[in-house]
């Protein structure tokens, strides 16, 4: 009778998969609101998690220094846009906007590409974080190698 109450016991615990809760990223009005389940965490608490997983905190620190890169073209294209409008003299063709359209432009392309970067590493860190949780921490009974009976595999 123990033998058989153990046997369940052991094939019931063979069955159990654990699992952690996973991440998932919904859009804010400003930035980006992070969830653990049903629970919502800050990026702080984020970032604690990212550090478990190599692969995500790589993608993670990527995506950080894409929307620092984003603040700086940001910071440059409002620059460039008040250069531009100090620069008008309404009753003078003289004025040169060349440059600063270029500027305007060209700094503007670079808020749009490098906040896109970020935001695609920002959501591969979250897969990678997702993808490592999905391996099974579980064993399985089979049969010995050698000889007759049962092991358990880890």
């Amino acid at each position: 009778m123990k033998r058989l109450l153990s046997l369940c016991l052991i094939f019931c615990l063979s069955q159990i998969e654990i699992k952690a809760q996973e991440i998932t990223m919904f859009s804010g009005f400003f930035d980006y609101q992070y969830y653990q389940g049903d629970t919502r965490i800050t990026k702080k608490e984020l970032k604690n998690l990212m550090e478990t997983n190599q692969e995500a905190l790589t993608h993670w620190n990527r995506s950080k220094t894409f929307s620092t890169l984003t603040l700086v073209a940001l910071a440059s294209e409002i620059g460039f846009f008040v250069w531009e409008v100090s620069d008008n003299k309404p009753f003078e063709n003289e004025s040169n906007n060349t440059i600063t359209t270029i500027g305007v432009t060209g700094s503007f392309a670079a808020v749009l590409a490098f906040n896109f970067l970020s935001n695609l590493q920002k959501k591969k860190s979250i897969l990678k974080y997702n993808q490592g949780l999905e391996k099974k921490t579980t064993f399985e009974i089979q049969p010995a190698k050698n000889g007759f009976g049962m092991a358990i595999v880890f």
